[in-house]
């Protein structure tokens, strides 16, 4: 049990990494992929009506995500496979790890944390 417990956790720290360093990697252009914009609304969807502090959080990372992108461009990516993939991978995820741990995503997700 607590094997598979070591594992959720550095699963967990691996995504909230590269969650961050995803945008990152690309600062010298556009900051939105799909991959990021999936995990990302998989994120707030999860983490809405656990945390409004962190959802609110993750709302302006996504605006900030998102500037610049037309509806068209943000339907065709939500519309791709990439998105889907990683959204659905989040939600996979953290419908099989202890609810306690999962809460984690809430408060490791927000950027800006001083």
């Amino acid at each position: 049990m607590a094997r598979g417990r070591n594992k959720q956790q550095r699963f967990l720290a691996l995504l909230v990494c590269g969650w961050f360093v995803a945008p990152l990697a690309h600062a010298d252009g556009p900051t939105l992929n799909a991959q990021t914009l999936g995990i990302s609304e998989s994120i707030l969807n999860y983490c809405g009506p656990l945390d409004p502090a962190a959802a609110a959080k993750l709302r302006a990372k996504i605006k900030q995500l998102v500037r610049g992108a037309s509806e068209q461009q943000l339907a065709q990516m939500r519309n791709s496979d990439e998105y889907r993939q990683a959204y659905d991978s989040l939600v996979d995820f953290v419908a099989k790890v202890d609810v306690h741990n999962a809460k984690r995503i809430c408060f490791e997700f927000p950027a800006e944390r001083k």
